[in-house]
């Protein structure tokens, strides 16, 4: 998908303040039903989460995994903007859905036979089931999503504070130059690898970036009336601190680390977790590409990454060693 940003747009791009609970409760259904290759990298990270979740699920999720296919976009009423910060909200705006729009979102969900008689009737805008679904989506959450939200909202503020400082150092280029590699930032237009072909053109109403913990391609909110569309996109996941050891413990081991290996390469192997070119490394970081080939070099030496060339670009990656020391 292409979305093209004026000036005016430019001028008001931002960042979501905290984890979309909405959001990161419809990436997490998609998720879990996947089983393709060509995610299957950022998709294995949620294997043993997977494996929990998919133990005690209730019958109920049938009806949300309809609803939140697998590289198919999520029906916009289930992403409300009332819900981007609070998950009650965002389940009381559900309820709310107007027969036109709940038609109109899934004009495209496919027949299935298998579904209650409640369900299936809201492709035909029937809203009577929306109580029904807003209690399915209550229970998935509680299953899936609040057991680990500490763990979710910690790694989306850390996402949130690396893009601010690149916001802050390096203007919105800087900011959306950061997105790569899933979505490319080409003034004046951002490109994304979602599947979806399309242009959405500019409305003036700016863009809004909302890091997403279980989401493996970024996808886009259309805005309400008056309002201002969102961005979803994978957030950069940082090591995880070791279970039942909580934030002071992960504080502590990254700055061990950043002892060892100095703040600025610290800062590079928890960006590598997930990969990235040495430009994209570089706009992350804040540096010049020159000091990413400096550093990069002496953390391939050390056996932490690996450097490989496609093309005319350069891309870096976490080994087996580089991995388990940012997991220490």
């Amino acid at each position: 998908m292409r979305i093209e940003l004026t000036l005016a747009d430019l001028v008001r791009v931002g960042l979501a303040a905290a984890a979309d609970p909405m959001g990161e409760l419809a990436a997490s259904l998609q998720v879990l039903q996947r089983r393709d290759g060509g995610r299957a990298a950022a998709s294995a990270a949620f294997n043993r989460w997977r494996y929990r979740v998919w133990q005690s699920l209730p019958d109920s999720a049938a009806v949300l995994m309809w609803l939140c296919r697998p590289d198919a976009p999520i029906p916009e009423f289930l992403l409300p903007a009332a819900g981007r910060y609070e998950l009650e909200s965002g389940l009381t705006a559900v309820l709310k859905t107007e027969p036109v729009s709940l038609k109109t979102a899934l004009r495209t969900a496919p027949a299935d036979r298998d579904l209650p008689a409640w369900a299936a009737a809201l492709a035909d805008g029937d809203t009577a089931g929306l109580p029904r679904l807003v209690q399915a989506m209550r229970d998935y959450h509680e299953l899936a999503l609040a057991p680990a939200w500490d763990t979710v909202s910690g790694q989306v503020d850390a996402d949130l504070g690396m893009r601010t400082q690149l916001l802050l150092h390096g203007g919105v280029d800087a900011l959306l130059t950061g997105l790569r590699p899933l979505v490319r930032w080409e003034a004046p237009a951002l490109e994304t690898d979602d599947r979806i072909a399309g242009t959405v053109p500019s409305e003036g109403t700016g863009l809004l970036l909302v890091p997403t913990y279980f989401s493996v391609c970024p996808a886009l909110v259309p805005a309400a009336p008056g309002g201002t569309p969102r961005l979803h996109y994978p957030c950069v996941r940082q090591a995880a601190p070791p279970a039942g050891l909580g934030h002071a413990a992960h504080r502590a081991s990254g700055k061990a680390l950043a002892d060892l290996l100095g703040p600025t390469r610290a800062a590079a192997l928890a960006v590598l977790a997930v990969g990235c070119s040495t430009s994209e490394l570089a706009a992350r970081l804040g540096v010049t590409p020159s000091a990413v080939s400096k550093h990069t070099t002496v953390l391939r030496r050390a056996g932490l990454i690996i450097t490989h060339r496609e093309r005319n670009t350069v891309l870096h990656s976490l080994t087996p060693l580089g991995s388990a020391l940012l997991d220490t």
